[in-house]
């Protein structure tokens, strides 16, 4: 156990699992000492985070459980010393069955059936703004920055080709939504799926997890089972091209390690575009070009 470990987080071992964006840390504890478990999963806050937003953390899992989502149960939580103990669903993710090639159709039914259960009310947690139209925006200006290398900001074109998209987008009914409902973040545990990263649950288009779910750039799956996954619902392309799009401006700020994404998740986004007739010229080109880029890198 390290030095100076908190005392109700006593336990024969801790191993630090792996990250990737966040700022929070992630520890497997095995034997915990005041609790009856073989092992439970510890996450830490970075230094300086409020105690306000790990008891913000805390109640979304409250309330997303309360929902029926199998999120992690909760064991003990210290605000103040910015630490959370959970339970462990151990390593296996949606997106590691798919590698070793388990036959994950009926996972992925499950997955899209637990989305019927979040309703369409935000969670007193949910952070603000909702994805409404200024945020989705600004999501798309992140992509023109940060992966198509425009500090300004889109051009005139770019930017008509942005608006239109979040316009078709925030026509559609608002539910609540995980916000990243992809492989990497559903668990296959005990033989059910469980969901983790759930903390910034909030208010966003119908459509938006399923797309998540079926366009996610982490997987290799035929084009027809990606469609059927995300469904027919009324603008189901658009909301996915605004979720790739926003994916290819995470990669593109991430950098080394992420890159490697990009090309899928554009590859899908103009498959979108052009199925569904959205009629973004200058997106297309834009996305056309990361393409070109990877190849002469």
């Amino acid at each position: 156990m390290p030095a100076n470990w908190p005392e109700a987080l006593a336990c024969e071992n801790v191993a630090w699992l792996p990250t990737e964006a966040s700022g929070r840390r992630f520890a497997r504890l095995t034997a915990p000492k005041h609790h009856a478990l073989d092992s439970a999963v510890l996450m830490t806050f970075p230094r300086g985070t409020p105690p306000e937003e790990v008891q913000r953390v805390q109640e979304a899992t409250r309330a997303l459980a309360d929902l029926g989502i199998p999120v992690p149960e909760c064991y003990a939580a210290t605000p103040g010393e910015r630490w959370i103990l959970q339970e462990d669903l151990g390593d296996v993710s949606l997106a590691l069955a798919r590698q070793q090639a388990r036959p994950l159709a009926e996972l992925y039914s499950e997955a899209v059936a637990l989305l019927a259960q979040l309703g369409d009310r935000p969670l007193h947690s949910s952070p603000q703004p909702p994805l409404d139209a200024r945020r989705l925006r600004k999501e798309l200006d992140h992509f023109a920055r940060h992966t198509m290398g425009l500090p300004e900001g889109p051009g005139a074109g770019l930017a008509a080709d942005f608006d239109a998209l979040v316009t078709r987008c925030t026509a559609l009914p608002l539910v609540l939504c995980h916000r990243d409902y992809h492989s990497r973040n559903l668990m296959l545990h005990a033989g059910r799926v469980r969901v983790i990263d759930h903390q910034d649950a909030m208010l966003g288009p119908a459509p938006y997890d399923r797309v998540s779910l079926a366009y996610d750039p982490y997987v290799e799956l035929p084009d027809a089972v990606r469609d059927r996954i995300a469904g027919g619902a009324e603008g189901t392309g658009a909301v996915a091209v605004q979720r790739l799009v926003k994916a290819c401006g995470t990669f593109g700020e991430k950098g080394e390690g992420w890159t490697k994404y990009l090309t899928p998740a554009a590859a899908q986004a103009r498959r979108l575009i052009k199925r569904d007739a959205l009629g973004l010229p200058m997106l297309d080109i834009a996305l056309q070009s990361l393409g070109f880029r990877e190849a002469s890198a």
